[in-house]
């Protein structure tokens, strides 16, 4: 929610920096060779409580290159407050991986990280362990939000 303030001939636009405090709601589980987890609030329930959003999606694979045995693909959504960049929520489908990519959204909404932090995280990468440091999904996704919300 913004909320214009005429100083003088000066507009200044106040933005939203509300966010979910408290306790984040984390969640994964698997059924068979797919995990599911999710973070922080959903999409519609942002919308519900009347949150200005962007999303993104990124599909890739955990591990470089993607032809290696025991490669998974993997599903990213960021559900990020449009006027403050702040990253709400995340829902993530794939492996093995799933449950520490779903702690790791529960770390950037705790600490109300914004999508342009996101965009300049540090990383490490190993072929047998992640995604390549070209295509890391949680970057990757932030890029999608980061276009959407430039564009806007």
């Amino acid at each position: 929610m913004c909320r214009r303030q005429d100083c003088g001939n000066e507009s200044l636009q106040a933005v939203d920096l509300r966010a979910f405090n408290g306790n984040v709601s984390i969640f994964c589980t698997s059924i068979g060779d797919t995990s599911f987890g999710a973070a922080g609030v959903t999409e519609t329930l942002a919308n519900e409580r009347g949150f200005d959003v962007v999303t993104g999606t990124h599909e890739g694979v955990d591990k470089h290159p993607g032809t290696l045995p025991g490669t998974n693909r993997q599903i990213i959504k960021l559900i990020v407050a449009r006027d403050s960049g702040v990253i709400l929520g995340g829902e993530v489908i794939g492996g093995a991986t799933t449950g520490e990519f779903t702690n790791l959204m529960g770390f950037m909404i705790q600490n109300k990280m914004t999508v342009d932090a996101l965009l300049t995280a540090q990383i490490g990468t190993h072929p047998l362990l992640t995604a390549s440091p070209t295509a890391y999904p949680l970057i990757k996704v932030a890029e999608v939000v980061a276009k959407k919300r430039h564009l806007a």
